[in-house]
């Protein structure tokens, strides 16, 4: 195996090293190249579990094992080689979407469509078990949309179902909200009806864009796995419904068999696959260009730098390159090269190989970029014109692959700081250098506050919340919240007390001064949940904020705590036990403010039909910003009094709080700002869209992400820096990550996006 001088190998069985695309537990995966020009996703073991003999055999029993799987939906193994220094392992490289990038792009699967995803996975699971393998980890992000069809991932933690003996007793594979009981129980090897639970939840969100065992901390996910019914209202049809239920069976034997699921899938499938018209085909696209953008310009590269063929993956323009936590990653302009000397590949004979999503990271450079429109900033809407503004390219100052953070993961600027909630551990890290500061291993913590001399984080395992304070200086922990059943504030019940009186197992904290206050309740949002619910009551429990020493309790009825603030000494919990369908004028309609005191606990104030603001009550000032269905409303936090209206459009998010006396929204086609003082208009950017649901506003800047310069179209070329006050683009930086951001925060200039699990700090070029 060649390596580079940096350790990462440039060769390997004859496949050339293009790229690294990601990291897991495992291994590295990279793009690679074969003597023939084919294209490959190669796998490369971590060096510390190489040298484990009982892992390099299980590795070697699986790589026999996986290149017998065939299939028409599954990557197909190219070549292993589970002898090697490192042990790795060559796929198919799939050009495309995953599947939820896919459904997203094309909206929720109807009956005949969901029939046709259903057929095609199943055809792909049945090659799998006919080897002897179980996948046990189906998810979306396992399924890639390609020109061909869907295409089934990742064998890298599938095992022969008869070979026992490597796996350790007490080990889960899978991925929450897709894991079957039986792998939670870790009573028996799981078997093939695992992998068709997986495969009726990955069907039911496709058809109602909701997991089936809903969102929220890993463990609230688990349990209501192993407790609760899948909630599949709004699935289509009048079979479905059934046959997923059948499906999602929380008893294996009662699940359908994967040969079963195929006749069914089979018999409904649409002629005319949902993957091969409307907005689908042309992702695909844009992934396949991309993949051929990259390859070409390893081919420039290679052709244009003297010295041996195989160059360090690191050095390729545009490579994606993740470092440990404190290093960042090398940032260096593309050269200049003759493309005329150049044999470039074209794109019908890179595309005939390809095969996994690769998204790249622009690489930083201080060159400007040229943006074919109005840079007025005003009106109603920027239309291209023939000037061409020249604006300066932002960099990319560091990246770095993090656990996952679809559940629960937060991220958190203060300061000279960045904290990272992720599956694994909350981390401080420095904002602009990435150097870690410290780091609090844990599983099952979701959100971060730092206040003062700590940082305060919430964890939900099964049963109970539990706050966890840390101390900012060393991240060592100063106190938890410990067993509620012994708050000395709380009354006793006995251990076997009926469910409606058990604590919730959903928590939020708010800190209000010197108090910090956990709030327990059971989920209330949907039919599903209210009846999981049995009638469990929200709780308050107020903490000394520095010493953890119990305060006082608060005991509230039947409802889930919807919304918390605080101000003036007050804590504000909105309250409801069918809250409803959120960003609609019905959202908590009639349900109340219960304001405390924060010192005691004790209720000031009832605030009637006070929950959908639970900012406006006793003690708050200033004024808050708020979208309904149909209008936007400017009101005062001391009176509750509206001090204007402005139609909202199609739009049904707004800034909270204003920034150089603006505040701004998304619209149809774009960002719209407003005046923060009479509701005017402002300014228009067309053509973008915000990163999140609400605009990301910070140090004056609004961050978007946009099409490509020179043009218009779909907005996914990269990330924008607006001037919050005129609209008018300050940077630009190509960035495909903006595609599928699921985390977002700013700060001195700084911003920090958490996509596709890896975390991106980027900044204009004036920084230094």
């Amino acid at each position: 195996m060649a390596q580079s001088t940096r350790g990462e190998p440039v060769e390997l069985g004859g496949f050339r090293i293009v790229a690294r695309l990601g990291e897991g537990g495992m291994g590295r995966v990279h793009l690679a190249r074969s003597a023939s020009g084919r294209l490959a996703a190669v796998k490369t073991v971590h060096e510390h579990l190489a040298v484990e003999a009982e892992f390099r055999e299980r590795f070697r029993r699986e790589t026999v094992a996986v290149r017998a799987v065939a299939g028409p939906f599954t990557a197909a193994v190219l070549d292993a080689d589970p002898d090697a220094e490192r042990p790795w392992l060559a796929t198919e490289f799939c050009a495309g979407p995953d599947l939820t990038a896919a459904v997203a792009a094309h909206g929720p699967l109807g009956p005949a469509e969901l029939a046709t995803l259903g057929a095609a996975l199943a055809e792909a699971l049945s090659g799998v078990h006919a080897v002897g393998l179980t996948h046990r980890d189906l998810k979306p992000s396992n399924i890639l949309i390609t020109r061909d069809g869907p295409k089934v991932l990742d064998f890298g933690i599938a095992k022969s179902a008869a070979d026992e003996s490597l796996t350790a007793a007490d080990e889960a594979i899978g991925s929450p909200g897709f894991i079957a009981p039986e792998q939670l129980a870790r009573d028996g090897e799981p078997g093939p009806a695992a992998d068709v639970f997986a495969l009726g939840a990955v069907l039911a969100l496709t058809a109602t864009g909701r997991a089936p065992f809903g969102t929220g901390g890993a463990a609230a996910v688990l349990y209501r796995t192993l407790h609760d019914e899948p909630d599949l209202e709004g699935v289509p049809g009048t079979t479905w419904p059934t046959f997923l239920a059948r499906c999602l069976a929380r008893d294996p034997a009662d699940r359908p068999t994967v040969g079963e699921v195929l006749a069914w899938c089979g018999a409904r499938a649409d002629d005319s696959p949902w993957w091969e018209r409307g907005p689908v085909p042309e992702l695909v696209l844009r992934h396949e260009d991309e993949v051929a953008e990259l390859v070409t310009r390893d081919e420039e590269s290679t052709a244009a730098v003297p010295g041996p063929r195989n160059a360090p993956a690191d050095a390729v323009p545009g490579a994606r390159v993740r470092g440990p936590r404190d290093t960042p990653a090398d940032a260096r302009p593309p050269q200049a090269h003759d493309q005329a000397a150049v044999p470039l590949p074209s794109r019908r004979r890179l595309l005939a190989w390809t095969g996994a999503a690769l998204a790249t990271a622009g690489v930083a450079t201080a060159t400007a970029i040229a943006l074919n429109q109005d840079d007025d900033g005003g009106g109603t809407g920027n239309k291209p014109d023939a000037r061409r503004t020249r604006v300066p390219r932002g960099r990319v100052r560091w990246k770095t692959g993090i656990g996952e953070v679809a559940y629960g993961g937060a991220l958190l600027c203060e300061g000279d700081d960045l904290y990272v909630v992720d599956d694994a551990a909350v981390t401080r890290l420095d904002a602009a250098k990435s150097t870690l500061r410290w780091e609090y291993p844990a599983e099952n913590l979701r959100g971060v506050d730092a206040r003062g001399d700590f940082v305060y984080v919430l964890r939900d395992p099964l049963f109970e919340p539990e706050l966890i304070a840390l101390r900012h200086s060393t991240g060592r922990k100063a106190w938890d919240s410990g067993l509620l059943s012994r708050n000395p504030h709380r009354p006793r019940r006995p251990f076997d007390a009926k469910p409606s009186e058990q604590e919730g197992n959903e928590g939020q904290f708010i800190v209000a001064g010197d108090v910090a206050c956990l709030l327990t309740y059971a989920a209330y949002g949907t039919m599903q949940a209210r009846r999981s619910a049995w009638g469990r009551p929200w709780r308050a429990y107020g903490f000394d904020s520095r010493t953890g020493e119990p305060l006082w309790f608060h005991g509230g009825g039947a409802g889930e705590v919807i919304g918390a603030d605080q101000a003036g000494g007050r804590i504000a919990l909105a309250v409801s036990a069918n809250p409803g369908t959120t960003g609609t004028d019905a959202y908590a309609q009639g349900d109340p403010l219960v304001v405390l005191r924060a010192a005691s606990g004790k209720v000031e104030k009832e605030i009637e039909d006070g929950a959908r603001r639970p900012q406006v009550h006793p003690g708050a000032d200033g004024t808050r910003y708020y979208a309904g269905r149909e209008e936007f409303r400017a009101v005062d936090l001391a009176t509750g009094r509206t001090r204007w209206t402005r139609p909202a459009g199609t739009g049904s998010h707004i800034t909270p709080t204003a920034s150089n006396g603006l505040v701004h929204a998304p619209v149809a086609d774009g960002v719209r700002a407003y005046d923060a003082t009479s509701g005017a208009v402002r300014w228009t950017r067309d053509g973008v869209r915000v990163l999140e649901e609400t605009p990301l506003v910070s140090d004056g800047l609004v961050y978007v992400a946009g099409p490509k310069p020179g043009g218009s179209g779909e907005p996914t070329w990269g990330l924008y820096a607006l001037d919050a006050t005129t609209g008018r683009p300050k940077w630009a930086l190509p960035l495909d990550a903006v595609t599928s951001v699921d985390l977002a925060t700013a700060g001195k200039g700084l911003i920090h996006l958490c996509a596709d699990g890896t975390l991106y700090t980027i900044s204009g070029p004036e920084l230094p």
